[in-house]
């Protein structure tokens, strides 16, 4: 099914069946799989491949060139796997180069006006939300979640099951399973993305473990990592690999003031029902000693 107002080149390769709205534009490079539906008015360009299974909203633009200054023509690629939901008006560019690849896995869920920039790689099961920009090189590992309105500082990487709150700022690596909210900084566990994904309660107080020696102990990175080697968890190795791995370095931990503890911190560990006057208790006595 292909409106007939529909521009679509002669070189386009489109594989049936495939349903492609009114207005929607797509350029000479492009391959587009089975079971592919593209809305009114979104753009393909680019060297661009689109699997199977994939709904493309209104307005998309997808495979346009990079956003670098001094590119004037677009040569890189974008490779999307099977099973998407692009929204309206998302955009994804290609590399910046003909030998590199901007790569969207299977699975993921781009909410209307979210940006992926060149040379990314999203994996599989990532949901990012309205708003979001995630800059050039970012890797977002499986089963991340991308709150609304955050920016994702280039060459950054999530880890797997990371979720980042909404309105926040990411320009450090984020551990696989932890929190961030805010600038930067990581607050605690993804408890609801590892409970979902079923996780136990050993996995998950191996992990809260390991998260207290990072972020809780005071201890350098390196002599946390030793303390790290020494635990027996696939979790736990996970995260080490992570951190040995890191280039940017991983973001720091959520230290507040009494007050910001007393009228943010606070209300926001209400709503996740943890018991907020033990650290109400604890905070007090630190600050009249």
């Amino acid at each position: 099914m292909i409106h007939p107002t529909a521009i679509i080149d002669k070189e386009a390769i489109l594989e049936e069946p495939v349903n492609i709205g009114a207005y929607a534009v797509i350029e000479k490079n492009v391959r587009i799989g089975k079971n592919v539906t593209i809305c009114p008015y979104a753009h393909i360009a680019g060297n661009t491949t689109i699997g199977d299974n994939n709904f493309i909203g209104t307005g998309a633009v997808i495979g346009q060139m990079p956003q670098i200054l001094g590119i004037k023509e677009n040569l890189g690629r974008l490779f999307i796997g099977n099973n998407n939901v692009i929204r309206e008006y998302v955009t994804i560019h290609t590399s910046s180069l003909a030998d590199k690849t901007t790569t969207i896995g299977n699975n993921n869920y781009f909410m209307a006006f979210s940006h992926i920039a060149h040379d990314c790689e999203i994996t599989n099961n990532v949901v990012i939300c309205n708003g979001s920009l995630i800059a050039g090189h970012v890797q977002i590992n499986e089963n991340a979640f991308i709150s609304g309105n955050v920016v994702v500082h280039q060459f950054v990487r999530i880890g797997r099951l990371a979720m980042i709150g909404g309105l926040s700022r990411v320009n450090q690596d984020v551990l696989p399973f932890m929190l961030l909210v805010g600038d930067s900084k990581i607050w605690g566990l993804n408890l609801v993305g590892l409970k979902r994904k079923g996780f136990g309660s050993k996995e998950i107080a191996e992990i809260k473990k390991a998260f207290n020696i990072i972020y809780r102990s005071k201890l350098s990175l390196s002599n946390a990592v030793r303390l790290l080697k020494n635990m027996s968890s696939k979790y736990v190795e996970e995260i080490i690999e992570f951190i040995l791995s890191s280039k940017r370095g991983i973001c720091g931990p959520h230290r507040s003031t009494f007050f910001e503890k007393l009228f943010l911190d606070y209300p926001y560990l209400f709503l996740l029902k943890i018991p907020t006057y033990k650290f109400f208790i604890k905070s007090y006595t630190k600050s009249i000693s």
